[in-house]
Order: C-alpha cells, then sequence, then structure tokens
C-alpha cells in the first residue's frame, strides 16, 4: 500500500479536552523498525489513519495520539499524546512488535523515559 497526503480511512486525533499547548509532548525512536513505509503500513493494519506528510515522512494517528515519523537511523517519531493515553500508546508499539524508547513531557516540562 502507497500512502498518499491525503489520509487513509481512520480514528481522528481528539486531544480530549486537554491542552496539549498546541506542541508535542512526546518524542522516541523504534530501534527495530524495517523503515517509517512498512510502520506506516503496520500502523494502519491496526485501524490507524495513516498519510503521507512529506517524502519520506508519514502521519499516523489514532484518537489519543498523532505521531510524525522520520526515516531516520533509527527510526523518529515526534507528536502528541493525550495526557493519561501513554499506556495507550506503548501498548501499540507493542502489539506492533516494535521495540522503542519513549520520552514524554509534562505540562512542566518534566520528563519520563518508557523504553521496551
Amino acid at each position: 500500500m502507497d500512502f498518499t497526503s491525503g489520509a487513509t480511512v481512520g480514528p481522528r486525533f481528539d486531544q480530549g479536552g486537554y491542552d496539549l499547548g498546541l506542541g508535542n509532548n512526546v518524542y522516541g525512536f523504534l530501534p527495530s523498525a524495517a523503515g517509517a513505509p512498512d510502520v506506516a503500513r503496520a500502523f494502519r493494519g491496526a485501524g490507524w489513519r495513516v498519510r503521507r506528510s512529506g517524502w519520506t515522512e508519514y502521519e499516523v494517528e489514532h484518537t489519543y495520539a498523532q505521531l510524525e515519523l522520520r526515516p531516520d537511523t533509527p527510526l523518529r517519531f515526534g507528536g502528541a499524546v493525550v495526557p493519561g493515553r501513554i499506556g495507550d500508546l506503548l501498548s501499540a508499539f507493542s502489539a506492533l512488535g516494535l521495540a522503542h524508547v519513549v520520552e514524554l513531557y509534562d505540562e512542566d516540562g518534566g520528563e519520563t523515559v518508557y523504553r521496551s
């Protein structure tokens, strides 16, 4: 499946009334990922909304998270996750078999790091 800048069918990101400060609060990398297109396809297969956001970048989103996948080595991502839903994002990575390192920043600038 090749993605375009128009998104596939899937759930839209919904901040759920939380103020994310109009910025990103989650960053990380997927050290075992084969590449951004493969990860985008995996998220699509799991029911996420996916679109190509650049020549080599992809955006994946669900009701609780919106991530930009960047084809660095290792594959990196940045985006937003609704506070209190980080567990859902970590579960999504695990369900897709993706080893991950995730940095979550709270509204006070505090950082929590999660590793699989």
